[in-house]
């Protein structure tokens, strides 16, 4: 009896912990490559099989595709469990991919926002159908009026304050650029998360009067001059005891590098080279994209104020490699907040007889150093003091004053006729 061509075995191969399994497989031998995941939510919840096809037969992309998706099951984050498209989903995929990338403060802002719309429109919502009328623009009235606090929390009544569209606008302008990225955003499989963003064209609230403050060279030394008074906590050896704060300094080196506080209180003892040469004769400070919002690393030349200021650190408590200059008193490992910073700065306005400034304690002295290089060329401003976009400056922090308006008024050329 004459035996027929023995057939080739089905090549399958598997990846992932018990519950958290991709199986990928040929239906036929050397055909289209299958993915196969349990998902306990089929059949009213009893579970079942999803399958999905590859459209190839690339063993090896096959292999690695199963390894991601098993990944990403016990992260809640897999395409092979997932029905339809969910807030949740898109906000985790974000959480995972873009918020590393972003700085200390700004990845701070991201888990805040989740954590609002979350709340405002559901983790089960589909962000391809955001309605204008019924949650966008109710977002935006009950945020005005205070009904809801910055992480979708209801307010008590009595206790509710009308929030400023500066405010707002910022949260709107996040989530819109979350579901940009969603449409962009493309699996191992080659889907997309959205097809479009439904946020788009919706109208934004923006500030008209955006308030600005800028600090004068007078505000700062007034305040330097009572800064030392102002004390901060510090434990040791299971006591608390009162000291002389980190103010000074940090005054000095935020008003002499224009570097937002943050970035100050983030400063370690490697990010500082008081080592001069011919283009840095003070020395230089690297500024870490960990620590800058806009995630860029910075290497700029410093002031005779700020190196003061960083000689007098060094002589007080000295310190090597990844060691903060502004360790927390009561956290080690751990800089000082922003927020206590901005209680220092406070402090001393009080203690010198400041009225605090409307809108801004510690940037204000960022809109003074960018004010007073308006006679500079804007692009060794923007690389000095930290700034991706030149139309930033302009825009939002160097200012009009008198004296410049009088040179502009005084100055210039008479424009005439030519003659013959």
């Amino acid at each position: 009896m004459k035996r027929g061509k023995k057939r080739s075995k089905r090549w399958s191969h598997t990846e992932g912990a018990r519950g958290y399994t991709v199986t990928v497989q040929e239906r036929t031998p050397g055909g289209v490559i299958y993915a196969r995941a349990f998902d306990p939510k089929l059949r009213g919840g009893h579970g079942g099989y999803r399958f999905k096809s590859l459209g190839h037969n690339d063993r090896e992309k096959a292999r690695k595709y199963a390894l991601k998706q098993a990944c990403d099951l016990r992260e809640g984050l897999s395409a092979m469990r997932e029905e339809k498209v969910t807030l949740a989903r898109v906000f985790n995929l974000y959480k995972k991919y873009r918020t590393p990338q972003k700085a200390m403060t700004t990845q701070q802002a991201d888990e805040r926002r989740i954590e609002m719309w979350t709340k405002v429109l559901g983790p089960s919502k589909n962000p391809a159908f955001i309605s204008r009328d019924e949650e966008w623009q109710t977002f935006i009235n009950r945020r005005q009026s205070g009904e809801i606090d910055a992480r979708g929390n209801v307010v008590a009544p009595d206790k509710r304050v009308q929030v400023r569209n500066r405010a707002i606008e910022a949260d709107c302008i996040w989530l819109r650029s979350v579901l940009s990225w969603a449409v962009t955003y493309q699996s191992a499989a080659g889907e997309r998360l959205l097809k479009t963003n439904a946020t788009d064209g919706l109208e934004i609230p923006t500030e008209l009067n955006p308030k600005r403050p800028i600090a004068s060279r007078d505000r700062y030394e007034a305040t330097r001059a009572v800064s030392d008074r102002v004390l901060m906590e510090v434990r040791w050896n299971g006591k608390r005891l009162k000291q002389r704060s980190y103010l000074s300094e940090m005054l000095d080196i935020s008003t002499f590098t224009a570097r937002r506080i943050s970035a100050v209180c983030g400063l370690r003892f490697e990010d500082v080279n008081l080592a001069v040469s011919e283009d840095a004769p003070y020395g230089v400070i690297r500024w870490p994209e960990e620590t800058d919002k806009e995630g860029m690393e910075w290497i700029t030349p410093i002031s005779p104020e700020a190196r003061a200021a960083l000689e007098r650190i060094m002589a007080e408590r000295p310190g090597i490699g990844r060691s903060f200059l502004f360790p927390h008193g009561s956290k080690p490992g751990h800089p000082i907040t922003r927020h206590l910073a901005a209680s220092w700065i406070l402090s001393a306005e009080k203690l010198a007889g400041l009225h605090k400034l409307d809108g801004g304690l510690w940037h204000p002295l960022r809109r003074k150093w960018a004010t007073e290089k308006k006679t500079m060329p804007i692009a060794d401003v923007a690389r000095a003091g930290g700034w991706r976009s030149k139309k930033t400056i302009e825009d939002c922090y160097q200012q009009a004053d008198g004296k410049t308006m009088l040179s502009v008024v005084l100055g210039g050329f008479e424009l005439r006729e030519r003659r013959g």
